[in-house]
C-alpha cells in the first residue's frame, strides 16, 4: 500500500516541505495537505519608535514585520536559517539563531545586544524570550502580531488516518502536536517525526508506530528525518 504523508502546517510553509520531499523522493507517495493553524494577522499597535533590533521566531513573524513602522536595515534575530532568508529578503540586517527560541534568547544575551528590542509572535508562544531578556537588563517589547486559530483535520486526512497504509506525521510546534493529539485516536499505522523534543512531549499521547526527533531542530533536518522514515517504511508498505 501506498504511504500517505499528512503535512499540518500553514499552507503555504506544508508547500515548501512538500516539495523538498518530493524532489528526493522516487517512490509512490501520497502527500495530503491539512493545515492544523489558520493564521490570522492582528494589528500592530505598540508604539515601535526607538528599537534596536526585532525578534522573530517564525514565518509570520517576518510577515508582521515587514507591515509594521520599522526601519528596513534593523538587525533580526531569526530562530533559524530559513526565518534568515525570509528577513533577508525583507530588508532586514538578519542575524541567524541556532534553531529554537530558548537558544536563540540565550545568543542575544551573550552577545550583550542593546535594547529595546521588539519580538513579533503569534498569540500562543514558548520560549519566554522576552522574560529571559528582562532578566539580564535587555528590554524587549512583546507584541501579538497573529494569532493561530485551531482547524480540524481534513476529510482526506481523517481518511488516511483511519486507513490500513502507513502515515507519516511531520510536526514543527508543541501547539499543532496537541491539536492533532485532540483528533486522536489514530486506527492507521502511524509515524511521527517532530523537530524538538517541546513537540515530541506534546505528541506523547498520540499512538504511533514509531516517533523520531530530527537531529536539530529546522526545516532541513525535518526533510531528512521524513525521507528517512519513508524509506523505513516502504520496505513494508509498498
Amino acid at each position: 500500500m501506498t504511504p500517505a504523508l499528512i503535512l499540518t502546517r500553514p499552507a503555504p510553509q506544508a508547500e515548501a516541505f512538500a516539495a523538498q520531499i518530493t524532489a528526493r523522493w522516487v517512490g509512490p507517495l501520497r502527500i495530503i495537505l491539512s493545515p492544523l493553524l489558520e493564521i490570522i494577522p492582528v494589528p500592530i499597535t505598540a508604539d515601535l519608535a526607538g528599537v534596536k533590533g526585532v525578534i522573530l521566531t517564525s514565518a509570520h513573524g517576518v510577515a508582521a514585520a515587514r507591515t509594521a513602522a520599522l526601519p528596513r536595515g534593523l538587525p533580526a534575530w531569526c530562530v533559524g536559517e530559513k526565518t534568515a532568508q525570509l528577513a533577508t529578503a525583507a530588508g532586514f540586517d538578519a542575524i541567524t539563531g541556532p534553531g529554537d527560541a530558548t537558544r536563540l534568547a540565550d545568543k542575544i544575551i551573550a552577545r550583550r545586544v542593546d535594547g529595546p528590542l521588539v519580538h513579533l509572535h503569534g498569540v500562543h508562544t514558548r520560549g519566554g524570550i522576552s522574560e529571559r531578556l528582562a532578566a539580564v537588563g535587555i528590554g524587549c517589547i512583546d507584541v501579538i502580531a497573529y494569532d493561530q486559530i485551531a482547524q480540524p483535520l481534513d476529510d482526506a486526512a481523517c481518511k488516511a488516518l483511519q486507513g490500513d497504509a502507513a502515515v507519516i506525521l511531520p510536526l514543527f510546534s508543541p501547539r499543532t502536536a496537541t491539536i492533532l493529539a485532540g483528533q486522536a485516536p489514530f486506527a492507521a499505522p502511524v509515524h511521527v517525526v517532530v523537530i524538538s523534543t517541546a513537540v515530541q512531549n506534546a505528541a506523547s499521547t498520540i499512538s504511533t508506530r514509531s516517533l523520531t526527533v530530527a537531529a536539530t531542530p529546522d526545516a532541513d533536518a525535518m526533510v531528512a528525518a521524513t525521507l528517512k522514515r519513508l524509506n523505513a517504511v516502504s520496505g513494508t508498505a509498498v
